[in-house]
């Protein structure tokens, strides 16, 4: 009887040696040597094998890593690059050899590692089937049984008796899944590669896994957020070779936004970034909850290349966040985003217009609205340092990537007026598919817009505009 585990790793750790120097590659193991040898006297010994240990380290890419994935269950991989994701597949594919325990796969497996992995630039791609199929157990005649099938998959036409060297990097992919997907492994590994292919290769790639190869084992390594939402059903959450979050795919990948959102905001100046402003003085008063509220939120400088406009009024920060407080990754329709900017006013203003614009990844504008839509929003500003808040409810539109982008405009005109500073992708917001087909470009209502001035500018913020000058810049 089958066991119901696809895989099992228990405590798996690989290191790699780093060398301090080349010359100490070199040196390094004949100290090592010689600090073995037994006529040598004991303080030669000892100084060779010091010098030999601060001749290298050992770098963890896996520490202590243990999960189990049960039979025909779809798993993805996630984390930051250098998490050790392509090391942890390496691993699982028989590639690399763990430094220390144990992998038990059940079952034969097929894995996309690399792009290319295991293909001759020299040899055609029918060439090149035939021998990947071969170094898998099947016979000439099993090949030229499903070769057809394999070259209909793949459809790159005439291509596949020219030489791999010639092919694009897509057409690799075409023909590496295609050999791969034909033979129905029990386990399939695939790090990365379907990002490579075109989008009709990929939701046909996506298809035949959840239908074809529905009860094969599959794990995936994947910086697409959504694809390892909608392709897998559990994931894991890597950082620094240590496995820091399991749990169903959604979570998973909300977990990561989240630690990535927080990882951007560390190093250097990460204090005043999330010390804002100072507290009330009244004890238990309004006013201190509310600066509470404040100094809570998720802030985080811009860079000068986020900010264009005429710059006499320059957002220093801004906090995307929850009602919670908490900052946003993923989103669902209906869900209510907060946005606050501290901005600094060089001269007084009569007619401020506050906006914000939703972007998909390639750029395009999806949604937004500006403050000129409010009854009774007219907006002025004195000299000095603001902080402004508005909402907006997240709109029911296509999953996927999207980046917000913040401006401060000047007049009275929604669509034409001098644009005093655009504060470009901002954050990126992941949504999650509501389950309907989704249609149309549109507005979306900003709402509960709240401005209020802040007196002394609060601590971290540049008093010098970022913003690089443009004369009479309008939106349109």
């Amino acid at each position: 009887m089958r066991s119901p585990l696809a895989i099992k790793v228990q405590s798996v750790s690989k290191a790699y040696t780093v060398w301090s120097s080349p010359a100490a590659r070199l040196h390094g193991p004949l100290l090592g040597r010689l600090g073995s040898l037994p006529f040598l006297p004991a303080a030669a010994r000892d100084v060779c094998e010091r010098l030999s240990h601060g001749a290298f380290r050992n770098y963890y890419a896996l520490h202590d890593v243990s999960f189990e994935v049960p039979r025909g269950a779809s798993v993805g991989i996630i984390g930051r690059n250098g998490s050790g994701k392509s090391t942890l597949l390496q691993l699982l594919a028989g590639t690399l050899t763990p430094t220390r325990g144990e992998i038990e796969v059940d079952g034969n497996i097929a894995a996309l590692l690399e792009l290319g992995s295991g293909f001759d630039p020299e040899f055609t791609g029918r060439e090149n089937v035939y021998l990947s199929l071969a170094i898998r157990g099947m016979s000439r005649r099993q090949t030229d049984a499903r070769f057809d099938e394999i070259a209909a998959f793949a459809d790159i036409g005439d291509f596949m008796d020219q030489p791999i060297k010639t092919y694009s990097s897509g057409m690799v992919v075409r023909v590496a899944f295609a050999t791969s997907a034909c033979l129905k492994p029990d386990v399939l590994l695939v790090d990365e590669a379907l990002s490579v292919g075109d989008i009709f290769f990929q939701q046909k790639c996506i298809r035949h896994m959840r239908e074809a190869m529905a009860d094969v084992t599959k794990v995936f390594v994947t910086h697409d957020l959504q694809a390892a939402r909608s392709v897998t059903d559990y994931a894991y959450v890597l950082d620094r070779g240590e496995i820091v979050f399991a749990g169903s795919s959604a979570d998973a990948v909300d977990f990561y936004i989240k630690m990535s959102h927080r990882g951007a905001n560390e190093g250097p100046g990460a204090e005043a970034r999330t010390r804002s402003f100072p507290a009330g003085t009244a004890s238990g008063s309004r006013s201190e909850i509310e600066a509470d509220r404040v100094a809570r939120l998720p802030w985080f400088d811009l860079k000068p290349s986020q900010l264009s406009g005429a710059g006499e009024v320059v957002i220093k920060r801004v906090a995307v966040a929850d009602p919670g407080l908490a900052p946003v990754a993923t989103v669902r329709a209906g869900d209510r985003i907060g946005v606050a900017l501290a901005l600094s006013c060089a001269v007084p203003k009569e007619h401020v217009i506050i906006g914000y614009v939703l972007c998909d990844r390639l750029g395009n504008h999806i949604c937004g609205e500006n403050s000129c839509s409010l009854v009774g929003s007219a907006v002025a500003l004195d000299a000095g340092e603001h902080l402004i808040r508005f909402e907006f409810a997240w709109p029911e539109i296509q999953p996927g990537d999207y980046t917000l982008t913040v401006g401060v405009g000047e007049g009275t005109d929604p669509v034409r007026h001098i644009v005093q500073c655009w504060a470009h992708n901002v954050v990126k917001l992941n949504a999650i598919s509501p389950g309907r087909v989704i249609h149309c470009i549109f507005n979306n209502p900003m709402s509960n817009l709240d401005v209020r001035p802040l007196g002394a500018a609060p601590a971290g913020l540049p008093l010098r505009s970022a913003c690089p000058a443009l004369s009479s810049v309008t939106h349109d």
